[in-house]
């Protein structure tokens, strides 16, 4: 079935407000998910707290969606409000362990870990790349848990996450991964990577406003590592007695702590129903085709990437003057501007007529 793009564009607001390249900060939220969220909170206000059963509904809907999405056929999935608060329960259930980091990555996949005081091993970047056989080496030499973003914020890298597990798996280290820059525009099958940790925040390309993430784990890596964090939502059912574990949830489902957050849920909820009918394939390949357009027309007036090899779909970076920063502000450009780069985030509900405007501006 042929996508209409133009009319899927019609439902998100910022791309038709702006020429829009700042997904990879915030997703663009679409009209029926801030409609559906802001639903919620009028209900609050007026009726009460009468959503509790359609928000734990809604909630065990996202958390097998998910699964199937990632094609995770072994694992669990949890809701989690950002990934730095996951990142931490991590942090202090294998702070005992050999950590392995990447030096710039960020601070929401390391901090937690520097934090905790972790013995930490730093993979030194160099250029915009991290070389594998230097994250082999750390492996070899008997670095026990490896964490690192799937798609790096600052560069638009992507690492090739079978490659890295498979290493992962063959040296006994656990896998821990923040796919939050790439959950969505690229295709994850968790039945053919080895990870022991998926977690995304999904503000960004799963569109679905702050206060969302979802965390996925191997069912091996939850009996060889229970987690002992525990909050009223670990009791099975919302039952009031807590003195009985055997009646707490277990694995990664115990990060879920405290109340169920109403809005953040039917919002995402919203969002991953709409992004499953337009077809997850169907944004990839639209993202890829975006993309690979934008690269052209850089080159065509001799932009140079910043963006390494392996290249994501949906970031690149390139030399952020003064004088190329004011001229796509004037131009209504929104993009990121950090670390003397520009970054460019492409999706789906981007079209050609935003590139030419981009490289209008550039020129």
């Amino acid at each position: 079935m042929r996508v209409d793009w133009n009319q899927i564009r019609a439902n998100y607001q910022l791309p038709n407000e702006k020429v829009f390249f700042e997904t990879p900060y915030f997703g663009a939220m679409s009209d029926a998910t801030v409609e559906k969220q802001m639903d919620c909170i009028k209900s609050l206000q007026t009726q009460g707290n009468t959503l509790y059963a359609e928000t734990i509904e809604k909630s065990e809907d996202i958390r097998e969606k998910i699964l199937e999405v990632t094609n995770a056929k072994h694992h669990h999935a949890a809701l989690i409000g950002d990934v730095s608060t996951a990142m931490v329960h991590l942090a202090d259930r294998l702070s005992d362990k050999k950590i392995v980091l990447l030096d710039q990555d960020f601070p929401s996949v390391t901090a937690p870990w520097v934090g905790r005081k972790c013995n930490i091993e730093w993979i030194a970047r160099e250029g915009y790349n991290y070389p594998l056989d230097k994250i082999e080496e750390q492996l070899k030499r008997g670095a026990e848990v490896l964490v690192l973003s799937w798609v790096m914020y600052n560069s638009g890298l992507i690492f090739d996450l079978k490659v890295i597990g498979d290493m992962c798996k063959k040296y006994g280290a656990i896998f821990i991964v923040d796919g939050t820059q790439g959950l969505g525009p690229h295709e994850l099958d968790l039945s053919e990577v080895y990870i022991d940790v998926f977690l995304a925040t999904c503000y960004k390309w799963l569109l679905a406003g702050y206060g969302t993430g979802v965390a996925i784990a191997r069912q091996h890596f939850e009996e060889k590592y229970p987690f002992e964090v525990a909050g009223h939502c670990s009791i099975v059912d919302g039952k009031e007695d807590v003195k009985d574990v055997d009646n707490y949830v277990s694995g990664v489902r115990r990060f879920e702590l405290g109340h169920v957050k109403t809005q953040q849920v039917f919002a995402l909820h919203q969002s991953l129903h709409e992004l499953l009918e337009i077809g997850f394939e169907n944004i990839q390949t639209r993202t890829k085709e975006l993309h690979a357009c934008l690269v052209d027309e850089l080159s065509r007036i001799d932009i140079e990437l910043i963006t390494p090899t392996p290249m994501s779909s949906n970031i690149l970076m390139i030399e952020g003057s003064e004088a190329r920063v004011k001229a796509l502000r004037a131009a209504n450009v929104a993009f990121t501007h950090r670390h003397g780069l520009i970054r460019l985030g492409i999706y789906f509900y981007n079209n050609e007529k935003d590139i030419e405007r981009l490289i209008q501006a550039l020129k």
